[in-house]
Formats: C-alpha cells, structure tokens, sequence
C-alpha cells in the first residue's frame, strides 16, 4: 500500500489533498440553508406548506462560490432560450417613454383569470437577460403569461426627457405600466417580481399605493434596501470592478442621448468626466430630481424605510455576500413589525447569481424559489384565500405596523 501511493506522482498527491481540502471547506462553509425571517400570520404558513426551498440546503456552484465569480459568471454561463417579444410603448406624463415587452408566443389553453407574472429588471437591464428568458420559458410551460417592464431609457426604450431611470421616482411609471395591463387584462391577478434596481422600485410602488397597487403578490431578489451601505460597499477597491460598470451603463445614455441633455442645459462633457456612480449621482441624477445634496436622494431612494408600509405579500431573496446589497444592510428587523415581509438570505450567491450545482445552466435556487412562490401564490388565489389586490381574506384589518410579531428565523 505504501508503495502505491509512494508510486503516484507528487503533483497529483497534491491536488487530491487540495480537492479534499476545498470539498471540506465547500461543505462547511458554502452549502447552507437559507435563513428565512417571517413573523406569525397567514402568509408564514402558506410558505411553510407550499415553498420547500426554504428548508433544504443550497449547493453554490462548487467551483464559482465567490461572489465577484458568481455575479459575473452568470452572464457567460446560463442557459439563454430564445424568446421573441413584441414591445407597446408607453407615453409617460412628463413626455417621457416606458415598455412592456410582451413575449410572442402564448401559454397553450390561456384564460384570462389566470395570473399574470410582471418582470421588473434593474437599472442595466434588459429583455434579453438569461433569468427573464428562463422565467418567461418555463412559466409559458405551466400556463402562465409573463410580461417584462422596461423603465425610461433601459433596454432600447427611447429617452425622450433627461429624466433617466433612479429606482425612486419611477414609481409612478410603474403604476402606468400596471393599469395598462388591467386595462387589457382586468380579470386577471398580477404576481410582480423585481430585480436589483427594479426591487427597489416595486418596494416603494407597493408602500405608495397599498391595495391600489393592482398587484397581488411580489418578490424582489439581490435589492439592495440601504443605499449608503450599497455605496459604500461598492466604493472598495475589491468590488471597484462593479462600480464602474454601473458608471459605463450611466455614461452609455448620457451619450446616446447626448444632444437632448445639452438641449435642457446639462453640462454633459462635466457628466462624462465623472468616475464612479457616486460622482454621477452627485453631479447628475440628485439635482435632476431636485435634491440638494446626493445624501438626501440616496435617504430617500433606500426602500427599507418604506417596508412596514407594504400591505400584500412580499418575499426578498438576497446573498449575504452581494456586494451591492451587504448582509448587516439587510432590514430582516423589520419582519418584527409587519407579517406581509418575509426575508430569505443565503450564504452565497452575489448579486443576481445563484447559481446552482456542477452545471451552473440548470436552474438557480432564485429560478427555484421564485417557480415555488409563483405556484404558491396562484394556489391561494384560486382558493379565495388571496384577492386581486393582496388582501388575505381572512386577516384582520388592524394595521401590521401597530401590531408586535414573533420572528420565525430559520437555522442551518
């Protein structure tokens, strides 16, 4: 025995006992249960009964746990199905233009009662984004439409005024997108999922408008919910790279509608010059929307501030290790305080990755949860259990925000 293994070769020694070394510390440290944070009350236990995801283990993709590798990776490495989209544009109050991207190819045997799934990417995204066409697959294949939300500026919707997209103000954009919708569809529930930005967005849409928000239930993912802890976590050197991607996407519009900025009195080539997406929002997007300093924008875009006003069920999904939204930015407190809130944090996953497994193309524990949130929330609509516009129909009326909530945190 010991001259076989005196027999194989010393490199190969080396990498079996790296092998084992990083299994160990995979298994210790990456695969983990997520913690899930919901007070007591009727929406706890519908994810309880019918959402699974929140007590097995996630498994990061073994060989990209990082989040710098997971966050980036995914753009490379997911399955991207075709999807072809016909868009309706949407004329905006102060001139400017939105879109709905509405997939081509409908669910066979479609009613009109049947829940309708609107997709809010974030501020760099776009209809062609490798979760939106997973989604929109594989909802089609179990009978559901799908609709994609593009905000003023994103994903070749033109920009007609420079009043680019913040996360905060586009709300009321949002709420024009939304009564289009009921306006084709008016029977039918709509179940709204945000991303990054786009979270950010649904948050404060939902807290302005409660039950006239016209949705029937939400889930964000990889929101960050304080906007200073985001910045600040961006501002490190280690995750600069993100940083300035951000500020390539801003310059990209400023460039592409560089003669209408001009036009309004905007000092664009000042704009160009800017560094990092803190400089941009200080020198454009604060004193576009009328803030005198970019601390009092950046107060005021943070959706954690508006949660105890959410009144219909809400799930976030975030990674402990997303660099735009850390893990102590991450308002689970608050779940204390209003039962429609349930927060899942996994140890892993960066931001928009969660990727999932060997071959990362398969579905991610975010495709998973959501596929599983989506079903739970048609189940309790055609029970009667849930109403069109969010209302558990066996819930008291009594405001959550003056009532007190046992946490449920769920352990590894």
């Amino acid at each position: 025995m010991v001259v076989w293994i005196y027999a194989i070769p010393w490199y190969f020694q080396i990498f079996v006992l790296a092998l084992v070394a990083y299994s160990i510390h995979y298994y210790i440290f990456a695969v983990r249960k997520p913690m899930t944070y919901i007070s007591h009350g009727i929406f706890r236990s519908h994810l309880q009964a019918d959402v699974p995801s929140l007590y097995r283990r996630y498994y990061p993709t073994p060989w990209c746990t990082g989040t710098h590798s997971m966050t980036l990776m995914r753009f490379f490495l997911k399955a991207k199905p075709y999807v072809e989209y016909r868009r309706e544009l949407i004329r905006l109050a102060d001139g400017g233009t939105a879109a709905l991207d509405w997939p081509v190819e409908e669910p066979e045997n479609y009613s009109d009662t049947v829940p309708i799934c609107l997709l809010i990417p974030g501020v760099a995204g776009h209809s062609q984004e490798s979760y939106l066409l997973n989604w929109i697959t594989n909802l089609r294949a179990i009978g559901l439409r799908s609709v994609i939300f593009l905000n003023r500026g994103a994903g070749g919707t033109p920009l007609n005024t420079p009043m680019t997209y913040d996360g905060f103000h586009n709300k009321e954009d949002l709420r024009l997108a939304v009564c289009r919708i009921k306006e084709r569809y008016p029977r039918a529930p709509i179940i709204a999922e945000g991303t990054s930005m786009g979270g950010i967005t649904l948050v404060h849409y939902l807290a302005t408008y409660g039950f006239e928000a016209n949705i029937a239930a939400a889930m964000v993912q990889s929101t960050g919910w304080c906007i200073f802890e985001s910045v600040k976590s961006l501002s490190k050197p280690s995750n600069m790279i993100f940083n300035l991607y951000l500020t390539h996407r801003y310059k990209e519009v400023i460039v592409e509608n560089k003669e209408m900025f001009e036009e309004q009195g905007i000092d664009t080539e000042e704009v160009l010059k800017c560094r990092t997406v803190q400089e941009i929002h200080k020198k454009y997007v604060a004193p576009q929307h009328g803030y005198s300093t970019v601390e009092e924008y950046w107060d005021m875009l943070s959706p954690h501030r508006q949660l105890l006003h959410v009144k219909i069920p809400l799930l976030s999904l975030n990674a402990a290790d997303d660099v735009f939204s850390p893990e102590k930015s991450i308002p689970v407190h608050l779940t204390e305080r209003n039962p429609n809130v349930a927060f899942v944090v996994t140890a892993k996953g960066g931001h928009i990755g969660f990727m999932e497994g060997v071959n990362p193309k398969q579905a991610g524990y975010n495709d998973t949860l959501f596929y599983e949130f989506v079903k739970m929330i048609w189940k309790c609509l055609d029970s009667g259990e849930l109403s069109l516009d969010g209302r558990w129909c066996n819930e008291s009326d009594e405001p959550s925000s003056q009532r007190q909530y046992p946490v449920w945190p769920q352990q590894n």
